[in-house]
């Protein structure tokens, strides 16, 4: 019995085409080079699998979004007046739901630091006895 080969078998998810998702040929660099960044990471981090696949597409995806996002923000500014009167941009809402999505997917894949630190689990050594040991062990009361 022989089964089909598929890309990404190999723990690493194949990547998406950036092209079919992107018209702009700056977002399929971005998003290139933000999958790269990720899978690289995780890769030195053993915590990349197959499974992880859809989750890495996403945070690029918001990624991309966000760095677009925030670029017209930057030019028009996080405040305008409709109708005389001041209200958020709703580019500046979409790029603060994109941060929080990535936010949220970062933590899942362990790729922020305080959760990076977290998953990766340092393997200790067992600790060899001496003879202070037993002179500082503590006193029962």
């Amino acid at each position: 019995m022989s089964f089909p080969v598929f890309n990404g078998g190999d723990g690493v998810p194949p990547e998406p085409d950036w092209q079919s998702v992107y018209s702009d040929a700056l977002d399929v660099a971005a998003a290139h080079e933000e999958w790269t960044a990720v899978v690289r990471e995780m890769t030195e981090a053993n915590s990349l699998t197959v499974a992880n696949g859809h989750a890495i597409k996403r945070l690029v995806e918001f990624r991309v979004q966000y760095e677009r996002l925030a670029k017209t923000v930057a030019d028009s500014g996080a405040i305008t007046k409709v109708k005389r009167q001041a209200t958020y941009s709703p580019y500046w809402i979409a790029m603060r739901q994109a941060d929080e999505s990535i936010r949220t997917l970062e933590a899942e894949l362990c790729i922020s630091p305080l959760r990076r630190a977290k998953a990766g689990k340092v393997q200790r050594a067992k600790k060899t006895a001496r003879a202070a040991d037993n002179y500082l062990r503590p006193v029962a009361k």
